[in-house]
């Protein structure tokens, strides 16, 4: 019994506090120091937005900074802490 209430116990402290919110791919939405979910083709990344301009953005992804186009991004998610999760 003492097993399964600490296997219980890990998993509800191992869950995650965010969720993400599908937004439209206008630079405008973008917030500079804010952490998002950009899908290029198949390929998914999570992403925190260093600079935009209307054309470009400037990411930040694994240690190293990216020039990401707003054209080839095809789904946008923005991460929201969520207290319920």
């Amino acid at each position: 019994m003492k097993k399964f209430l600490l296997l219980i116990s890990v998993a509800i402290l191992f869950q995650s506090c965010y969720s993400y919110k599908a937004i439209d791919n206008i630079p405008s939405q973008y917030e500079i120091g804010k952490t998002y979910k950009v899908k290029q083709g198949k390929k998914s990344e999570k992403v925190k937005i260093i600079s935009k301009t209307d054309s470009t953005l400037i990411v930040k992804h694994k240690f190293e900074e990216k020039l990401v186009s707003l054209n080839s991004i095809s789904k946008v998610e923005k991460r929201k802490f969520s207290i319920v999760k």
